[in-house]
């Protein structure tokens, strides 16, 4: 496993490419003010574009990091960051990282997501050298989990009141994809 951090990708309709303290507005507007987006998540609504900006700043002093992964999903006929992609959690000694995701509204059901999650891991299998992607979804929030599953991810099991996000205690139901079974797709 090589880490490369997170390098520009770029799709049909999309750039994936880390964020600048420019895309504040945009990360505000697009998605993060949003209570129907951040529902099923682990971070509040933003209140204001501050708090957008904030996070952007701790965001743009990790990226220096080889091992940091965080996107800004940019629609190449707009232009601009409509949701993001990151890995959220990693253990390098089983090669696996955990992707989390989230898009603002005006965008859901029109495969966005997928197209910036297939390539995610298209890099991570073949050039990073990932052996596991996994990631996860409160059952309540299905169509988080057809995401996983159009990109090649298993239902691997449901959780019980395992995790906490913005509607409280709630299950999990976690997808994977192993190296092998990518390659041998």
């Amino acid at each position: 496993m090589k880490h490369l951090g997170t390098k520009t990708l770029e799709t049909d309709r999309l750039i994936l490419r880390q964020f600048t303290l420019n895309d504040a507005e945009f990360v505000y507007k697009n998605w993060a003010n949003d209570d129907d987006v951040t529902k099923y998540l682990t971070w509040e609504t933003h209140k204001d574009v501050n708090i957008s900006k904030k996070v952007l700043e701790e965001w743009i002093a990790k990226y220096i990091k080889d091992d940091f992964y965080n996107w800004a999903i940019v629609l190449k006929n707009i232009n601009e960051p409509i949701g993001s992609i990151s890995v959220v959690k990693q253990n390098d000694e089983i090669k696996m990282v955990h992707i989390g995701y989230c898009i603002g509204k005006k965008w859901w059901h029109k495969g966005i997501m997928s197209e910036a999650l297939s390539a995610l891991i298209k890099y991570f299998f073949e050039e990073v050298g990932i052996n596991r992607i996994e990631s996860r979804h409160d059952p309540n929030n299905p169509n988080s989990g057809k995401v996983m599953e159009k990109c090649g991810l298993k239902y691997e099991g449901t959780m019980r009141q395992a995790d906490k996000n913005n509607q409280g205690i709630c299950d999990y139901s976690e997808y994977g994809i192993l190296a092998e079974e990518y390659y041998n797709k």
